[in-house]
This record gives C-alpha cells, structure tokens and sequence, in this order.
C-alpha cells in the first residue's frame, strides 16, 4: 500500500479519525488527574459501568420501546413520556450516562492527603458491573455481535451527527474545567486546605467525578472501553515522565493521544486491523520513548 493510499483511506474516514481524535483530547487531558490522584482504577470501574449500560440499553430496549408506544396513544402529558422513552431507545448512550454518573457519584468522596478512595468499594463496583455486563449480553434480543461491536468499539463508523452529538458534550465538559480549574485542582490535590478556606469539597469532587462520567461513557460507546482506558492510563504517564507543570502535562498528554490516535488509524489502514490494537501500540510505544529519555536526561 502506498502513501497516498493511506492518504486517501484516512480522508475517507475523516469523520472517524475525528472523532477518535476527541475522545483521545477528552480522556488524555481528565487523565492528567486521574493518574497524579491515583484513581486509576476509578476509571476502569467508571468504564466498566458504562459498557454495563450501553448492555442494559439493549436489554431493556423492547420493553421501552412498548410501554413509548402505549403511552404515544394516550391523551395528557403522557405522550410527551413516550416520546422522551422512545429516544432512550434509540440512544443506548443515554442510559449508560445515567448509570455511570450515578456510579461515579457514589464512588465520589473527599480524600485524604491526596489518597486514593478505597480499594475495596472500586473492586466491588468493577466486579459487579462486569458481571451484569455479561448477564445483559446474554439476555439482550440483540445479537451478541451488534452488543459487543457497540462495547468494544467502532469509531470508524461514526456518522457526521454522531460526531457533532461528542464534539458538543466534550465541549461543555471542557467549559466546565475552564470556569472551575482553580476549585478542581485545589480540591482534587489538596482537600484539606480547601476544606478549611471554605470550599465545599464534596461537591467539587461530585463535578470532577460527573465529568469523568459523561467523557468515559460518551467516548466508550464509540471508541470502545480498552481504548478509552488506554487514553486515560497512557498519555498522562507519558507527560508527566516529561515535565512538572500542571499546565504542561495537560498539553503534552492531550498531545501523545492525538499522536497516537493518528499513528494507530495509519497502522489499522496498512494492518487491516481494528484501530484500538495499533492505537494502543502507539501509547505504549510513546510512554518507553518518554521513559528511555527521561532515564537518560532526568529532571533536574
């Protein structure tokens, strides 16, 4: 294959790489705080949780789709519900974003001197939903296939809509982190100075914790739940090898996903594989390089 069919095949597929693109941008740059808090495995349970949605839709979907049409063909309010009940159906992300904010909210607490939540309760709650993962894959009327393509991912499939629909929600999760950056990292590293200055830590913890939620299950229903971790593990550990500035480690994460989201849609094109193997590839090749050379040159 050459040069200018990879060329040709990336720009048929421009709205995928887009697309994989933002959901790279969304998680590296979350990711920056999920790995200096050390909640890594928050994120494998939050993702976890939000596969286990995405199941569920499917396996509620009949059920939903009669009592919308039922209440359709009623007088009142009521058909207003219908409508509402017939796009949860429609959209299976709606019902895993539900799932995991509430997920994350109970896992959400203060922590103390910069420690992790309990190992205990983030072990149960990856446990449990990937046990009602597998009892709703099972059960669901969907193909396995249709269920497991939607749990593992296919971004190259994404429509223009789809990609409008991710673009919008990481937007407002990014204006979010802009507004309230000082209240998020002052709670998220020191919560018992915040506590004392007035800052009500639980809630900016909850805002932190929802708007890693909405990033995991929006960008898991498209890129897949391996890749997603990936892009909240990878990149951040590869910035901060490199540098100590807050600022600079968002900007150099965000940048290694995107590195690596192009290089991983390249390698699938010449591979004819699927984009989460070479992508991931691509992290952990970036992550040795930053690890080589920072043994070589350390900081000073």
């Amino acid at each position: 294959m050459t040069l200018l069919d990879v060329l040709d095949s990336l720009r048929l597929n421009a709205t995928g790489l887009i697309a994989g693109m933002a959901a790279a941008a969304a998680c590296s740059f979350l990711g920056v705080y999920v790995v200096l808090r050390r909640i890594v495995f928050v994120g494998a349970a939050l993702a976890q949780v939000a596969g286990a949605g995405i199941a569920l839709a499917f396996l509620i979907g009949p059920l939903l789709a009669g009592v919308a049409h039922r209440l359709m063909h009623v007088s009142g309010p009521l058909p207003h519900v219908g409508v509402a009940l017939e796009h949860l159906v429609r959209d299976p992300l709606a019902v895993s974003m539900v799932i995991t904010v509430i997920g994350a909210a109970l896992l959400a607490r203060p922590a103390t001197g910069g420690a992790a939540p309990g190992d205990t309760p983030i072990g149960m709650t990856y446990l449990a939903a990937s046990a009602l993962s597998l009892v709703f894959i099972v059960r669901s009327p969907k193909g396995l296939d249709d269920v497991r393509e939607l749990l593992d991912g296919n971004i190259i499939a994404v429509s223009p809509s789809d990609l409008v629909h991710m673009a919008t929600v990481f937007a407002l999760v990014a204006l979010v982190h802009i507004l309230f950056h000082r209240q998020i990292l002052f709670v998220s590293f020191d919560p018992e100075m915040a506590a004392t200055q007035g800052f009500r830590v639980r809630r900016w913890e909850l805002l932190f914790f929802t708007t890693l939620a909405v990033v995991i299950s929006v960008a898991i229903s498209k890129a897949g739940l391996v890749a997603v971790f990936a892009y909240l593990v990878f990149p951040a550990a590869t910035a901060l090898k490199l540098v100590r500035r807050m600022g600079a480690a968002f900007v150099v994460s965000v940048t290694v996903a995107l590195v690596a989201t192009v290089a991983g849609y390249v390698g699938a094109v010449l591979t004819d594989l699927p984009t989460s193997p070479p992508t991931i590839g691509a992290l952990c090749a970036l992550w040795l390089a930053a690890s080589i050379f920072r043994r070589r040159y350390p900081l000073s």
